[in-house]
Parts: C-alpha cells; structure tokens; sequence
C-alpha cells in the first residue's frame, strides 16, 4: 500500500480534530464537526473546504490558447484575461479524460485545476498533445494550495479579511486590486497580507470563492479565515458535506457521473461541449453522439424512506426490468432524505424503484438543484 500524501493543512485539521480518511492518494478529512451540520452551515451562513490535494497547472507560450482549444470540449479561443472556464477533457471516442477549470492570467497564460485522482493523467494527457504546439505545461500542485469559501457569507467573509474589499463592478488583475471577483472570474488579491489568486466558481450550489496561495501560507491562512469566520458562524468542512452539497447542486463527480465510459453529453453537459469549434479531442465521436437518440442520460433523483441507493445499485422500471444504475447516492440535509444520480436508458420512462435489501423504493427524478 503506497504512503498517503498529505496537504499543506494536515496539522492543522489534526489540531481541528478533523476524522481523516484516504482519498484519491490523500489523506484528507472527512468531517470536523459532522456532515449534516456542516453541509447546512454552507447552505446558511459559510463553509471551508482544504482543497490543496487538486491539481495545478500552468500552460504558457504562443499557442497555450490553441493547445487548449484542441483539448478541451469547450470554447477556451478568445476568452479574456480574467476570465474561467469549465470544461471536459475527452478521448478521441468521446470518453472524459476529466473535467477542469481553466483560467486565464494573459495572452499566453493559463492556470488549469484538474481533479486529484486524475492529475498524473491529465499531465501526461496534455503533455502528449503539446508536442504539436509551442506551449509549454507545468504542473505547480506541491506549490499550490487552494481553499475553498463557499456559502452565502462567502463575500462577507472575504470583506473581513481585507478591509476595502467591495462587490464593485470590473475585475482589476493587480495585487492591490479591491474589488470581489464576479461568477466565473478571477483576480489577485491580498487576504490577511498574503498573496492569493480569488476565483469565484464553486462546487456546491451556494456562492462561494477559491483562495490560491503559496503553499507554505496555507495554514496561516487557514487560521485567518477560522478566526474571521467566528462572528458568522463558518465551519471548516470535508468531503463528506462537499459531496453531499455538490450532488444537491446537480454537479457530476469524475468517477461517478463522469468517466473514460461516460461522455460530457451523456452527463448532461452539452453546454460545455462546442462541437461547432474548428477541432478537438473527441469532436468526431461527440457529434455521432449527439445524432444518436438512444444516448443513456444521467439523471438526478430522490428516494422515500430514509435508505441510501449506492452506486452500481439497478434502477428498475415498473415492470422490474433493469433500466440503468445508480452513480452517486447520500442523504440530502436540506431535504432530510436519500439523493442521487442515475444513468438510464434513453427509452426508460415511467415509474422507477430500487431494491434495497428486498425492499422495493420508489425513486423520483428531479431537475436539480434537488433542494430547491
């Protein structure tokens, strides 16, 4: 068994008594507190998440913006200085590689943040089809932290770690730069006298900002943001309130809703795939797809009762005729009931149960957000 690697804020979620757990080749906290009240501190005041265990890259030189073009499924040509993008990374069949946040610093300038599991992947991924572009990769994870602030105090909450800091209109890119950044933007700024790039992106339905910093200044950021987050009530949180925020939100999971065997189209995620752009990684077998009107589809849902459909778990039809497979499921705080996401057949219709230990639960798709 290979060792664990471990963020920048290890000993401090120790010192928190934090329940660590292994995940992805981390080791990373799973609760402080306890899921559900974290999860509702998020969904009503403000939450902290260490997300240092991502990966960062750095894509630079004259056709950065062209390599990534190539790519990624969706548009990254044009976009300007400040901006970010969500997208898929896919295979030539159509498969996801993964699926990131790319944000620009500069002409020929490009932070990525890919997902834990996949980051080596990613790296050797994009590696393989920079040769053909003068660009260059850098992967900067083990210098990069990043934490996330996520709720709707999030924006109180940075106010009270630079004073001045303001919901002003514009997206200034310097260091001595005042206003909040706005949905899908980023800046630099100073929080507590400590460089750090601000994006406001989000994985959990609620509004919320991404903290960049050095690495060695994680954990005294990580205590500025406890200590200003006292007077609202903030929480630091772990992957048992990120996932069930995120699956509340609708927001697929690498390895659950999206996978080498599950396209971005068949997660849903249409939008982010531009298959009128010139050229990319997996145009062909998207466009097939997308003229293919048996496609199975992912889809949310909730459950009666108060067990939990796990992944892999069969979603039967009215007939008891298997019609697809749970992907992700948990209990829904807000909603004090089981969540999920599913991917069925393109010709399932009807009513739909799980089996549950010989019990027979309804199961109802819903459009997410699932809490709202």
């Amino acid at each position: 068994m290979s060792e664990l690697s471990r963020t920048p804020l290890f000993d401090f979620h120790h010192a928190l008594g934090a329940r660590l757990v292994p995940f992805a080749g981390w080791e990373m906290p799973v609760s402080y507190s306890g899921i559900i009240e974290e999860h509702l501190a998020v969904r009503q005041r403000c939450g902290f998440f260490d997300v240092c265990h991502m990966g960062e890259f750095e894509v630079l030189g004259p056709q950065a913006e062209a390599l990534l073009d190539h790519a990624l499924t969706n548009r990254i040509a044009g976009t300007p200085p400040g901006k970010a993008v969500y997208s898929p990374m896919c295979t030539a069949d159509g498969g996801t590689v993964d699926d990131l946040i790319v944000y620009r610093r500069g002409e020929a300038d490009f932070l990525l943040v890919v997902n834990a599991s996949n980051a080596a992947k990613d790296f050797a991924h994009l590696q393989a089809l920079a040769e053909n572009f003068d660009a260059e990769l850098r992967d900067i994870s083990a210098a990069t932290a990043l934490l996330a602030v996520q709720g709707p105090k999030a924006a109180e909450l940075l106010m009270l770690l630079r004073p001045g800091v303001t919901e002003c209109s514009g997206n200034p890119d310097t260091p001595d730069a005042a206003p909040l950044p706005k949905r899908f933007r980023h800046t630099a700024l100073t929080l507590d006298g400590i460089p750090c790039r601000v994006s406001r992106t989000g994985y959990t339905g609620e509004d919320g900002f991404e903290l960049f910093c050095a690495s060695k200044d994680a954990p005294r950021l990580a205590q500025a943001l406890t200590d200003a987050g006292q007077s609202i009530g903030a929480l630091w949180c772990g992957l048992g309130a990120r996932d069930s925020l995120r699956l509340e939100a609708g927001y697929p999971l690498y390895g659950h809703e999206l996978s080498e065997t599950l396209s971005p189209l068949m997660a849903g995620l249409g939008w982010a795939v531009k298959l009128d752009k010139d050229d990319f990684v997996g145009r062909d077998a998207l466009t097939a797809q997308a003229a293919d009107g048996q496609l199975p589809a992912v889809k949310f849902f909730t459950l009666e009762g108060r067990r939990i459909a796990r992944q892999d778990t069969p979603v039967l039809d009215a007939h008891g005729v298997a019609v697809g497979k749970v992907l992700s499921g948990t209990l829904s705080p807000a909603l004090n009931q089981p969540i999920g996401s599913a991917l069925l057949d393109a010709s399932a219709s009807g009513e739909f149960h799980v089996d549950l230990r010989g019990n027979k639960v309804a199961l109802t798709l819903k459009k997410p957000p699932l809490n709202g």
